[in-house]
């Protein structure tokens, strides 16, 4: 299967979001990593799920709040593998696999574009922001995610998450069909799909199929 590590490969001591995810994801075979963006009181784009701090951290507070420097007093780890917020940039320059940006809050993409590969692709739940951005830079790749899938015949982005609760085949083959890569989210057991044609985010490595009851 096709596994994209969702927030990277989490251990005991080993936290969401953080560089050590990232690499551990990696070491462990997954093909990718999705990971969240948020900026900073001082436009700096760091990588972090919640909009508060207070779960994720040693610290407390709305992260807009904070620059990244502030940021970097918290432990975004454990006490036994500690970690700092990491910058998105770091992130896109150090792993070359395949890449999901979620981005929780509209961002520039401009400071960047030199970092960007073709592994890369950025995704939102606001879909009018993606088609914005692909207008802005079509050559680089951009998404969805819906938690009730719209397969309008217009959608043209590069990507689209399926939750796990409504995927079927007619739809995988849908996008598939117009060549845009399908990643299967929200499986918070098995998966209800199983394809070697898709990708799944997820939390662990071996998923199997959902059986009927």
């Amino acid at each position: 299967m096709k596994l994209i590590a969702h927030r990277g490969y989490v251990t005991k001591y080993i936290k969401e979001n953080t560089m050590e995810a990232f690499q551990n994801a990696f070491n462990d075979g997954f093909l990718g990593i999705e990971f969240d963006v948020r900026k900073t009181k001082d436009n700096n784009f760091v990588i972090c799920h919640d909009a508060f701090i207070d779960r994720v951290s040693n610290g407390a507070g709305l992260l807009s709040n904070y620059t990244y420097n502030e940021l970097l007093k918290f432990n975004f780890g454990s006490k036994e593998v500690p970690s700092k917020i990491p910058l998105l940039s770091d992130v896109l320059k150090k792993f070359n696999g395949i890449k999901l940006v979620e981005l929780k809050t509209r961002i520039d993409l401009e400071p960047i574009l030199d970092l960007i590969d073709d592994n890369t692709y950025f995704m939102s739940f606001d879909t009018t922001f993606m088609f914005e951005l692909k207008k802005k830079y079509p050559n680089l790749k951009f998404g969805v995610l819906n938690y009730v899938l719209n397969s309008k015949k217009d959608y043209n982005l590069d990507m689209i998450c399926l939750l796990n609760d409504v995927v079927t085949d007619r739809l995988v083959n849908h996008f598939l069909g117009k060549k845009i890569r399908v990643f299967i989210y929200g499986i918070t057991g098995n998966a209800k799909y199983i394809s070697d044609k898709v990708y799944y985010i997820t939390d662990k490595k071996n998923i199997k199929k959902e059986t009927s009851i």
